[in-house]
């Protein structure tokens, strides 16, 4: 049943999400502007990475819901279009009832150029066999990263996380780092007018 976070609350679970977040805080600490919105995959104190973003907004997934400076449902966030420098996502989208609809609202969030950074585990990873993560909504890599794209953000870094000695391809934990495009500016009719006009034109 997607919403299951129980894992996370394990040993093994908080292990495994403190050493990704470990790992991928210099990635993120170049990344600077006015708030940023953290949410975590359970309510034990995670760590979190080092943010230059302030103020940072804290949500914990407790089953279905987010609560922590805020209670909320995955959709819709209760935030402003456009008021977050970062959003960082640590193992949500495996416990989301919609994650599309919990990546659409990431993309809302964002401001022009900002960024979001995801942390999931990988479906390929043999401790999945162990049973430890029955429950839980697992996608590829290459399935979160398309669809960030479908959501018009731009993928930056794309890196497996785990034990080096492991091919990346059954490493437990993926991370991306993307960015929200600037919208793209209205293309005008190709009048008659507006062929000449740019056949005339010279560069500076």
């Amino acid at each position: 049943m997607t919403g299951n976070e129980s894992w996370f609350n394990s040993k093994a679970g908080q292990q495994l999400a403190s050493v990704a977040t470990q790992r991928i805080a210099p990635l993120l600490w170049p990344l600077c502007g006015h708030n940023a919105l953290v949410l975590q995959p359970c309510a034990q104190g995670l760590p979190l990475p080092a943010l230059q973003c302030q103020p940072v907004i804290q949500l914990q997934r407790a089953s279905t819901r987010f609560y922590g400076d805020i209670i909320s449902d995955d959709a819709p966030l209760p935030f402003p279009n456009e008021c977050m420098a970062l959003v960082h996502a640590a193992f949500v989208l495996e416990t989301s009832p919609n994650p599309n609809a919990l990546l659409a609202e990431f993309t809302r969030l964002l401001l022009p150029e900002a960024h979001v950074s995801l942390l999931a585990l990988n479906p390929y990873c043999p401790f999945r066999w162990s049973g430890a993560w029955r429950g839980l909504s697992l996608e590829s890599g290459a399935f979160w990263t398309e669809l960030l794209v479908k959501h018009g953000l731009e993928p930056l870094s794309v890196k497996a996380l785990g034990a080096e000695l492991v091919p990346p391809a059954l490493r437990s934990v993926n991370f991306i780092l993307a960015r929200k495009r600037k919208s793209a500016l209205t293309p005008l009719r190709t009048t008659a007018n507006a062929v000449a006009l740019a056949r005339n034109s010279h560069p500076l």
